[in-house]
């Protein structure tokens, strides 16, 4: 709804649970300074700024603002605006399917608009990137990664990723690794890091988390890692004390969840400890929409204790060049950075660039991104093959620690 040896703190997310203050439904806010000069276009960021996502992308916003800030809001002889528009609902406290439509829409009908960073759910993008590709408008996401936005692997649908492109050609690039490789990186490391024999996987029934799950069930069935069950459970459940009773009957000795924590991650995880077993007894590893902060009180620190997590995002610690250098000026002036907070500037700067190189058009800056050749990026170097996937990445594990938060870095492995 839908990226790190680690500075621990930069882990820390703030938001609490899934509910949201605000009323906005898309809404926005907020705008980097820039200087003057140049033709005045426009980039937007699309994010769920309410729920339990929302301490992660306000980090994200004000990364946007401080890379424009940096660069004086200037892409060749563009001056470059930004808004930041909420994808989620205060009732639903995530994204929410008719606020991304009608975000799209909008994009697209402000012909000044010439990129959108997003979106930061699987599903939004979805829903939105259709809307934008008939009008040839860039998106370029610091989260997504759900294998079908791109490319057909384990957890692609059918029709995916074509039904997305309905002018044939594309208009989405995403700066982080797709969840096949997400897959494949969880399961071998439950097999020949935790031991565990035998797994049994859930989802949160939702785009991101069902095809991370099913990513994992494929790549667990080609390592010869037993899968007793894949099940996906009900958000909307006081509790899951009969599933993890299934659970524990059918002698798995892991347990791998795909998801998004707000859709009652806590709860599964403290019925999970009670009935199954702890995390040491029956390993447990999350998907990155759970390694948040917010779960060690959403599911109480000693039940969250022992378990893995999984990101396609670089240990903030280990960037170099112009990633330190933003990272150390994004801490003075907001505080500790967030899991995905250098990639919404790693976005930024892919379509600052694009926009720079090229002559203005929408149709111009989307062949500009997929042309992107960024030597010394924020997250390092950054090129994209022909679906939109970056060339290269890779996947983080950590774990939580009972003295938590934050989560524990452990070690990361490269893909593609």
């Amino acid at each position: 709804m839908s990226v790190l040896v680690l500075v621990l703190s930069a882990l820390a997310l703030l938001a609490a649970g899934c509910g949201g203050d605000d009323n906005g439904t898309s809404g926005s806010s907020g705008g980097g300074e820039t200087s003057g000069g140049g033709e005045a276009v426009k980039i937007v960021s699309d994010l769920p700024l309410q729920g339990s996502s929302a301490g992660q992308t306000e980090t994200m916003v004000n990364a946007i603002k401080l890379y424009l800030e940096q660069i004086g809001g200037k892409a060749g002889d563009f001056t470059v605006s930004y808004e930041s528009f909420d994808d989620s609902t205060a009732a639903k406290g995530a994204w929410d399917e008719a606020t991304c439509a009608a975000n799209a829409r909008k994009y697209v009908e402000d012909e000044s608009i010439l990129g959108v960073i997003g979106t930061f759910n699987s599903g939004c993008a979805k829903i939105e990137v259709p809307i934008a590709n008939e009008a040839s408008l860039a998106y370029v996401s610091p989260a997504n990664t759900a294998v079908g936005l791109t490319h057909e692997g384990p957890g692609a649908e059918p029709g995916e990723p074509d039904k997305y492109y309905p002018s044939g050609t594309r208009n989405y690039a995403r700066v982080v690794a797709s969840d096949d490789f997400q897959g494949q990186v969880d399961a071998s490391y439950m097999k020949d890091k935790l031991g565990v024999t035998s797994v049994y996987i859930l989802d949160d029934k939702d785009a991101y988390g069902k095809g991370v799950a099913d990513a994992f069930e494929q790549a667990a069935n080609d390592i010869g890692l037993k899968v007793a069950g894949h099940t996906g459970w009900d958000a909307n459940a006081q509790n899951y004390k009969a599933l993890m009773t299934q659970i524990k009957a059918s002698g798995a000795d892991g347990i791998f969840i795909g998801g998004i924590a707000c859709f009652n991650g806590g709860q599964v995880i403290k019925d999970k400890v009670s009935v199954v077993g702890d995390n040491d007894a029956v390993k447990l590893l999350v998907s990155d929409g759970f390694v948040l902060d917010s779960l060690f009180d959403e599911a109480g620190a000693d039940n969250l204790a022992g378990t893995y997590g999984s990101a396609p995002v670089l240990n903030p610690d280990d960037l170099t060049g112009a990633g330190k250098e933003f990272l150390d000026a994004y801490q003075e002036k907001y505080g500790a950075p967030e899991v995905y907070t250098a990639y919404a500037a790693a976005a930024a700067q892919v379509l600052v660039d694009a926009i720079g190189r090229s002559d203005g058009s929408r149709e111009d800056v989307v062949a500009k991104v997929f042309d992107a050749n960024i030597t010394d990026g924020i997250v390092g170097p950054m090129t994209f093959n022909e679906n939109g996937d970056p060339e290269g990445g890779l996947i983080s594990i950590f774990q939580a620690e009972a003295g938590g938060p934050p989560w524990k870095f452990i070690e990361a492995q490269q893909v593609g």
